[in-house]
C-alpha cells in the first residue's frame, strides 16, 4: 500500500519510517513537513493512504484531509496526534485511524492491517480478466489497449504487485531480440504509450515505476486469476483451462494453473 506521512517533526518521520521497515506492502511515496506540500503533490501522484499529524504549521491535518479526500475520495487517512482530545473532529470527517503519540511498531502493524481490510471492502471499479484473453474493464467498459503497451501491462500484473525488472519485460516480450540500450529504446517507447493510454482512462495509478522495473497497484483492481489463487469465495470467473491466450509466455504460467486445477478438484485427463 503506498502512502504519504505528513508531520512537522523530522525525528518524527524518522520514527516512521523505522517503524515502517517491518511492514512489508508498506510503500511510503512521500514525506511532506506541511499540508500545502502534500497537497500540492496529490494533484499529480496517486497513493492509497495519508498519516496526518494533526498540528502543523499553517494549513492543519484536519483541513488537509478534507483536500485530500475532494481528489482521491478513496483515500484511507489515519491522523496522528500526541493528544486525543481531537477524536470528535477526525470521526466527523470519516478518519480511518488514529495514532496516539508515541507509539510503536505494534501499534502501527495493526493500524496496516485494519487499513488492509477496510481497502478490501472498499468497491473496485476496474477488473482485469486473465483467464483466456487479457482485458481490463472499468465501470464494466473495456478499456482499449493493443499491441506491445498491452501485453507490458498483463506481463506486470502477472506479477501480482511483485517488482518486475525493465529487462526481463523486455526479453519476455522482445524474446527474438537481443537484448541492448539502443533495443530498450523500442520497450521504453511502448511503455510510455502504455502509460499515456492509462492516463487518457484515469487509470495512470493502475501501475507505477521503480527503480529499475515497473509493479502493478495491485489495491486498485479486481481480477479473476488473483482470486482464483486465493481460493475467494466472491471470484467472479472460474479457471476453465485458458489463460492469456494470446501471449506464447503465458503458456508457462498455464502449466502450472492446470496443476492446481487439476488437484483441487477439476476435469481431470
Amino acid at each position: 500500500m503506498r502512502a504519504i506521512i505528513v508531520e512537522d517533526e523530522p525525528l518524527m518521520i524518522d520514527v516512521f519510517m523505522r517503524m515502517g521497515r517491518g511492514i512489508e506492502d508498506l510503500h511510503v511515496v512521500g514525506k511532506f513537513m506541511t499540508a500545502e506540500e502534500a497537497v500540492e503533490f496529490s494533484g499529480t501522484n496517486s497513493y492509497e493512504a495519508a498519516f496526518l499529524d494533526i498540528k502543523l504549521p499553517g494549513m492543519d491535518g484536519i483541513e488537509c484531509a478534507r483536500r485530500l479526500r475532494k481528489i482521491m475520495p478513496q483515500l484511507l487517512i489515519v491522523f496522528v496526534s500526541a493528544y486525543d482530545s481531537y477524536l470528535r473532529e477526525v470521526n466527523q470527517i470519516g478518519a480511518d485511524g488514529y495514532l496516539l503519540k508515541p507509539y510503536n511498531e505494534e501499534i502501527l502493524k495493526q493500524t496496516m492491517e485494519r487499513l488492509r481490510l477496510l481497502k478490501r471492502r472498499q468497491r473496485k471499479n476496474i477488473y482485469v480478466k486473465m483467464f483466456g484473453r487479457f482485458t481490463v474493464t472499468k465501470d464494466g467498459v473495456p478499456v482499449p489497449l493493443r499491441g506491445k503497451a498491452k501485453e507490458i501491462l498483463a506481463l506486470i500484473m502477472v506479477n501480482r504487485g511483485k517488482e518486475i525488472s525493465n529487462e526481463e519485460i523486455y526479453s519476455t516480450i522482445w524474446e527474438s531480440r537481443e537484448y541492448s540500450n539502443v533495443n530498450m529504446k523500442v520497450y521504453y517507447n511502448a511503455l510510455k504509450r502504455l502509460k499515456d493510454r492509462l492516463k487518457k482512462y484515469g487509470l495512470e495509478d493502475l501501475i507505477f515505476s521503480t527503480g529499475s522495473g515497473q509493479m502493478a497497484n495491485v489495491d486498485r483492481f479486481d481480477c479473476d486469476y488473483y482470486s482464483w489463487l486465493e481460493h475467494r469465495q466472491d471470484r467472479q470467473e472460474q479457471f476453465e483451462g485458458e489463460f492469456l491466450t494470446e501471449y506464447s509466455w503465458g503458456e508457462y504460467i498455464l502449466a502450472d494453473l492446470t496443476t492446481r486445477w487439476f488437484c483441487v478438484g477439476g476435469t481431470s485427463i
